[in-house]
């Protein structure tokens, strides 16, 4: 696969390049209003919040974008921990003029707006986390997999990566439609180019080892460092992280409460659109 393969698979038609901390950054913007900053998940990119732009952008200034290593963005040889994005996070602001924000985080993004809001509390107003990652030590034996290099890199025949990408279609969605196929399938294009391969090993190698999570990828004991208002997102049926963990987490967080959706996976902003941005404008309000 190409990168112009790529670039024209994931056109926009709006998105725009941002230089932050010496890498080309892409991102889309709608609407305006209040800023709104949504981080997308591992091995993800700005596309699968697909149906959540527009409809918040109705109400908010919303910003997704491709994080380093990701996408379309940039993909330099660097320590992708999570002080890294959390540091690249205030300078993607920074550079856009955002002095605060809302912020929603899903799975790994969750991790990284935990740590935003915690390092920088100054920067996040209120804070959606949703089927977060990094609120237990334990992750999936995928996840334990992908972090040894020999394993994560042996079998890269076309038979296994469809074998793969039809499992993580079904670990990652309740109901496999064609929208989660084409995103996943998406994914699985994005990760055979060599530099993102590099790239989510290196985050993989620092922030998962044989036992589980390294100590700065957990996040459980700065939960109750978060002063915003948080709102937890979570499905019933998510086979990534189970919704006990968001459960847990909404005890810890001083101003938390949890809505739970079902007959969803792990991504309710794509299987559960329509009442994931509901719950996202009620909760944020017109600020």
């Amino acid at each position: 696969m190409q990168f112009n393969e790529l670039e024209d698979l994931m056109e926009y038609g709006y998105e725009k390049y941002v230089t932050v901390n010496g890498m080309n950054i892409r991102y889309a913007v709608r609407g305006t209003g209040f800023p709104l900053l949504l981080l997308h998940g591992f091995c993800e990119f700005l596309e699968t919040w697909d149906f959540n732009l527009r409809p918040l952008g109705e109400y908010y200034r919303v910003y997704a974008m491709d994080l380093p290593g990701h996408g379309l963005s940039d993909k330099p040889y660097l320590d992708y921990s999570i002080s890294f994005f959390t540091e690249f996070t205030v300078s993607f602001m920074q550079a856009l003029g955002i002095d605060h924000a809302n912020v929603i985080g899903h799975s790994f993004g969750g991790a990284i707006g935990i740590s935003l809001a915690t390092s920088f509390p100054e920067k996040v107003d209120r804070l959606i986390l949703e089927s977060s990652f990094g609120l237990s030590n334990d992750v999936t034996l995928l996840h334990k997999l992908c972090s040894v290099p020999v394993l994560a890199e042996a079998d890269k025949r076309e038979s296994a990566a469809k074998t793969a990408l039809e499992q993580r279609v079904n670990m990652e969605f309740y109901s496999p439609d064609f929208v989660a196929r084409e995103i996943v399938g998406r994914s699985y294009l994005f990760m055979q180019m060599p530099e993102a391969r590099r790239v989510m090993l290196s985050i993989m190698h620092n922030w998962v080892d044989a036992d589980g999570l390294k100590p700065e990828a957990v996040m459980v004991d700065r939960l109750h460092l978060i002063k915003s208002p948080t709102l937890l997102i979570h499905c019933a049926q998510d086979n990534i992280h189970p919704v006990k963990l968001s459960q847990n987490a909404g005890r810890l967080i001083p101003k938390a409460r949890l809505e739970v959706f079902s007959r969803c996976g792990h991504c309710p902003h794509i299987e559960k659109a329509g009442g994931f941005n509901e719950a996202v404008i009620e909760f944020f309000g017109s600020n």
